[in-house]
């Protein structure tokens, strides 16, 4: 989605998905300190950092 933007539609799908790990962060049989919450997204961040990466590679491989 390089430079295309995000439109009504969509904002409102990310914010759901937004929406549903915020509340498995904050609701369950135990409760995340902020630090840990920290942690998970950090786990996030780099998953989809290496999916960039892979489909990056992927992509000059096809061309």
């Amino acid at each position: 989605m390089d430079g295309e933007k995000i439109t009504p539609f969509r904002m409102q799908a990310l914010m759901e998905i937004a929406a549903r790990v915020v509340k498995i962060m904050v609701t369950g049989a135990w409760h995340l300190t902020f630090e840990e919450m920290e942690i998970v997204l950090g786990m996030i961040q780099r998953e989809i950092e290496e999916s960039r990466k892979k489909n990056g590679e992927r992509s000059e491989e096809d061309t």
